[in-house]
């Protein structure tokens, strides 16, 4: 017999809090304590798919032993597959002066891997009286919270806070089995398409590069306009370039291929009907046939004092003066990679709201290059 592994599952809330059940209000302990019985009562195929882990087994902080039941806590955050928060806008308890465990339970979570964090906000829960430290606590733990803004439903009742949970576990395991999907599709280098672009030169592989990423961009409902293509970021349509670099970053042959694109925003900008639509941008998405650390990002960009971000689709750069952007998307070896490097890219644009910032700098950036355009008009 096989050995199925559960996908582990670990309920980050509140335990005091108290919601409507019916006519009465429950504790959240006795809601955790009912999810933890409905998920393990799920299977698949026949067998058990998840292990629940909620704080109620362990030691907590009733007994006396803070550090361990705070380590404990962090610890299955780290060992759970998924982090379902139950969010009320309380951080919880501390063993110290600093942050509240739900608090802390939350970051880390996020910090390891947005996507595999659920939220579920609980509406309408009453709470104990706090003191000025606990108030403190929740209110640095509700600025985080609304900083990140994780997608996330509402419940304001038991049964509902267990539906909604349900719901965000069934989403998030189609979504980890996708991403796993499109990670065992990648396969080796020495097969397929990825041997078919190691057989070109150059000039064809940076051909193809951009196609596959032009073709990525169009299937998140971009429009190709003068050798670019309009792309909808943060509510904004962006003009975005794509580029490929079709040889290791060392390789400067390959680099220069690439250069610095942003000295020709102006010309793209300027073109036709892109110009009377006064799109945002240009914004520079580079595939890279290789990886790519924050140090080769930044000499591309030709100066260190920029914005630069590693991610698990490669390095993201802007430039706070000049509204530059660069986003090099690593280890685009064949389409499939490409694809799921932009699929990467457009999932940490949205978990991490940075895309209404990409879209804020590309609008400003569109603002220099239209000045640059008036000034080699006079």
């Amino acid at each position: 017999m096989a050995d199925f592994r559960k996908v582990r599952v670990m309920i980050s809330s509140r335990c005091s809090s108290r919601v409507r059940d019916g006519d009465v209000r429950v504790p959240m302990t006795a809601v955790r304590q009912r999810l933890q019985r409905k998920l393990a009562a799920e299977s698949l195929c026949g067998e058990p798919l998840f292990e629940v882990w909620i704080s109620d087994n362990a030691p907590d902080q009733s007994q006396g032993d803070l550090e361990t039941a705070w380590e404990k806590s962090l610890e299955e955050v780290r060992k759970a597959d998924l982090v379902l928060v139950l969010y009320t806008g309380e951080a919880g308890w501390a063993p110290a002066q600093g942050l509240g465990v739900c608090h802390a339970e939350f970051e880390q979570a996020w910090n390891e891997g947005p996507a595999r964090v659920k939220v579920v906000r609980i509406l309408d829960a009453q709470f104990a009286p706090k003191d000025a430290a606990e108030s403190a606590r929740d209110a640095t733990f509700q600025a985080c919270f609304s900083a990140l803004n994780p997608t996330s439903s509402a419940a304001s009742s038991a049964d509902e806070i267990v539906d909604r949970s349900r719901e965000a576990l069934r989403e998030a395991v189609a979504g980890l089995v996708k991403l796993g999907g499109r990670e065992a599709r990648k396969g080796r280098f020495a097969y397929g398409a990825s041997l078919d672009w190691s057989r070109m030169d150059f000039a064809h592989r940076k051909a193809a590069m951009e196609d596959a990423l032009g073709r990525g961009l169009a299937e998140f409902a971009a429009v190709e306009s003068a050798g670019g293509w309009l792309w909808t970021v943060g509510g904004s349509p962006v003009l975005t370039l794509c580029h490929g670099l079709p040889g290791g970053f060392g390789v400067a042959a390959a680099r220069e291929m690439v250069g610095q694109p942003f000295l020709r925003d102006h010309l793209h900008l300027g073109k036709g009907s892109v110009r009377r639509g006064k799109p945002a941008g240009p914004l520079h998405l580079v595939a890279c046939l290789k990886t790519i650390t924050e140090t080769q990002a930044m000499r591309q960009l030709g100066f260190p004092d920029a914005t630069i971000v590693a991610a698990p689709f490669g390095v993201y750069v802007s430039d706070p003066v000049q509204k530059v952007q660069m986003i090099f998307l690593a280890n685009c070896r064949d389409p499939t990679t490409t694809r799921n490097a932009l699929t990467r890219l457009v999932e940490w644009l949205g978990t991490t709201g940075e895309a209404a910032n990409l879209a804020r700098r590309a609008l400003a950036r569109a603002r220099i290059v239209r000045t640059i355009q008036e000034l080699d008009g006079d």
